[in-house]
């Protein structure tokens, strides 16, 4: 794997070319550009906050945790969909010219991780910076935010996993990029996105079982979700979001996830990096023999 390393930092120019090309061309003749990076979000976040208040809910800050849960999953998805379908895309290009087949995911990784930085810089400054400037709510400074990065990385390397995988299984079983595009749809609703993992912490089933919960949080994506929301933002009660959760004994208050489980998801992370790079890899000179 090192030497399959020092290949790819050989052709490292190349790799910068195809990320500036995967830029330019996602927003070529578009007059808002890189704004599109955080216009859907925004949008999901208005749709929905209106949703939650017309039915009758007033959780506090909901748009930031809303958001916290949206911009993460958003890389996520992005990314790995995009990776599948990226060698088939450029298979004419890997036919002819020798080079190192990860670039072309890798590109896609990088140019769905400048959209995702964005992302972030747009929710600070505007729940950070503007929002409290003109004492229209926003968040506070939390000492919990040096935590940050290293939450993007472990995020970072699931997603590099994620995509090799998706990328080397997509050339010769095609179907993946309909099992991925079902999967998401549907985890869309099963990781804590629109909710908090407080709700299902206080969920019947979990309160029966508590390792359940343990299990749930163990998923990167989950974990990484919550993470960045115990980093940004100060915590909402469970009842906000559910209000069966209101009178239990004891009462259902905001839940510490134990650090195992966040270094536990890390591992998992760590694990998908390094297995999906070996993958690709058994794989990559084969990929011009499928029929």
């Amino acid at each position: 794997m090192l030497e399959e390393l020092r290949e790819l930092w050989r052709f490292k120019y190349l790799l910068q070319m195809l990320v500036a090309r995967e830029l330019k061309v996602r927003y070529k003749n578009s007059f808002l550009g890189f704004a599109w990076s955080i216009v859907p979000p925004a949008i999901s976040v208005i749709v929905i906050s209106f949703m939650v208040r017309n039915l009758g809910k007033e959780i506090p800050n909901y748009s930031a945790y809303l958001l916290c849960g949206i911009i993460p999953w958003t890389f996520f998805s992005a990314a790995v969909l995009d990776s599948s379908q990226s060698l088939l895309v450029n298979y004419g290009v890997i036919k002819k010219i020798y080079m190192p087949r990860e670039i072309i995911p890798l590109a896609i990784i990088i140019s769905n991780f400048v959209h995702f930085i964005l992302g972030w810089s747009v929710y600070l400054g505007a729940f950070l910076i503007f929002l409290p400037l003109f004492h229209l709510g926003g968040t506070p400074f939390l000492s919990s935010m040096v935590w940050f990065p290293l939450i993007v990385l472990s995020e970072l390397l699931l997603v590099t996993g994620c995509c090799l995988w998706s990328a080397a299984l997509n050339m010769f079983y095609e179907d993946v990029k309909f099992i991925l595009q079902t999967i998401f749809g549907l985890a869309y609703f099963a990781v804590p996105i629109l909710y908090t993992a407080d709700v299902v912490r206080y969920g019947s089933l979990m309160r029966k079982n508590p390792w359940l919960f343990d299990i749930y949080m163990l998923n990167p994506i989950t974990a990484l979700i919550t993470a960045f929301r115990g980093a940004l933002l100060q915590p909402v009660w469970p009842e906000n979001f559910n209000e069966k959760l209101k009178g239990l004994n004891p009462p259902a208050a905001p839940i510490t996830v134990a650090w195992w489980i966040y270094a536990g998801s890390f591992a998992i992370s760590l694990f998908i990096a390094w297995s999906g790079y070996a993958y690709f890899n058994s794989r990559k000179w084969r990929f011009v023999e499928r029929s």
